[in-house]
């Protein structure tokens, strides 16, 4: 859009910013995305860049969840069209929004900004422009499978073929726990008082333990919003794809940007052991740290040391932290 300003795009993050003072919002939208990082980051990055809104501008990007995160600072604006209703944000402080996918399209504008050229587009870089819009296509249907045809095997060398090996089992990815049975039916961890599902007492009931499924143990809450459920491990970190458990499926990679170097490759583990949750350091250079609900120090979980962690309680890494938040009442 024509007018007086800057229009950045990085990948999929976006950006517009009146040009006095706009060199450190551009450069962190560089450097998100070089991370890559998502709109979730480059919007908190922000927000702790100008806390007053002191530069007028406007960023968004998608979430990892397939959501878009939007943040606006001083006279910008930014509508979204999102998947029930229209979103409009503005300022003047940091006002931040993330909007339920999918999204058809998003404006992010400065006061003055004209309309859209048709054939005007910005696939990268920084360009003069008082705003932006940026349309998200749905996803393609995929193509449908081609017929059948018939396929005869010929053994071209003479002799019989080979017997076919043995299929390795498939490893069962349920995680089996001791726990009881409220009267209703519901497996609970057996240390509850009451049933984690319906509410019912469990402390007056005859229980029999066995052995069966573990539920989610709760959600980890990230410093950006995100929710994750605690269903299984999670290795978190700028690489977390490089853990050897990530890449057998015994625990899911949560990648974290890192914009300021606190954060390792491979920095914590969320593990689940049992009915407990407990936060394991991978020898980060930074450390992990573990803040009870209510207390004011947060010591710091030894380097392949494991720390059991109560619901309600921060693990803090670098500059960011994670929440773990359940509504088990032991």
């Amino acid at each position: 859009m024509p007018g007086p300003g800057l229009v950045a795009r990085a990948g999929a993050l976006l950006a517009v910013a009146e040009p006095a003072g706009a060199d450190d919002l551009l450069a962190i939208v560089e450097r998100i995305a070089a991370d890559g990082g998502d709109g979730s980051d480059l919007a908190a990055r922000v927000a702790e860049l100008f806390p007053a809104g002191e530069l007028s501008c406007a960023v968004a990007g998608p979430t990892a969840a397939g959501d878009l995160a939007v943040l606006v600072c001083g006279h910008a604006t930014a509508e979204i069209d999102g998947r029930q209703e229209q979103v409009r944000v503005t300022g003047p402080g940091p006002a931040m929004r993330v909007v339920a996918g999918p999204v058809a399209a998003v404006r992010l504008a400065l006061p003055g900004a004209g309309a859209p050229h048709p054939l005007a587009r910005l696939d990268a870089g920084v360009v003069g422009g008082a705003g932006l819009t940026a349309r998200f296509g749905a996803e393609r249907a995929p193509a449908p499978p081609e017929p059948g045809r018939p396929f005869e095997a010929v053994l071209l060398v003479p002799g019989f073929a080979p017997p076919l090996a043995p299929a390795e089992p498939v490893a069962d990815t349920e995680v089996l726990v001791e726990g009881v049975d409220c009267k209703n039916g519901h497996f609970n961890d057996p240390a509850l008082r009451y049933c984690q599902r319906c509410g019912i007492a469990m402390h007056q009931l005859t229980l029999v333990s066995r052995l069966g499924p573990r539920p989610p143990l709760g959600v980890l809450l990230l410093d950006n919003g995100m929710t994750l459920r605690a269903d299984t491990d999670y290795v978190v970190g700028r690489d977390p794809g490089r853990d050897p458990d990530v890449a057998t499926g015994r625990a899911r990679p949560l990648r974290i940007a890192d914009s300021y170097g606190g954060i390792s490759r491979r920095h914590l583990r969320v593990q689940l052991s049992g009915w407990t949750v407990r936060v394991v350091d991978l020898g980060s250079a930074n450390g992990t740290y573990v803040q009870d609900p209510g207390a004011d120090e947060a010591p710091r979980v030894p380097a392949g040391g494991a720390v059991e962690v109560r619901p309600g309680s921060k693990i803090i890494f670098g500059r960011r932290w994670l929440r773990y938040e359940s509504h088990r009442n032991p």
